[in-house]
């Protein structure tokens, strides 16, 4: 088999393989704790919004679920924010000076 052909070459599935098909589905809706453990997490990310001096953002997924409902990912972006701040604050610790 050449190189050329190596790369052309059509992916068959296996026998007993199935294809994935992803059906979107209505999320089911938030419990009184989820709902609440949401509130705090959404407390959370504002704080560390109001500490970096962050004034927009823009975020998705993968899978074109809503991060805005998952508390996990919430608090995921708070983590990423303040971290960036502390990063950009200490400021590049190794590597050449640039």
């Amino acid at each position: 088999m050449g190189l050329r052909s190596f790369f052309t070459r059509r992916r068959t599935p296996a026998a007993g393989e199935s294809s994935a098909v992803m059906v979107a589905t209505e999320p089911e809706p938030l419990t009184p704790a989820q709902l609440a453990d949401l509130e705090v997490a959404w407390a959370e990310l504002q704080q560390a919004v109001k500490e970096a001096g962050v004034t927009s953002f823009r975020a998705c997924t993968r899978d074109g679920s809503r991060w805005q409902d998952n508390p996990e990912s919430v608090r995921a972006m708070a983590d990423t924010i303040r971290r960036t701040q502390k990063y950009t604050a200490e400021g590049i610790q190794t590597g050449p000076e640039r």
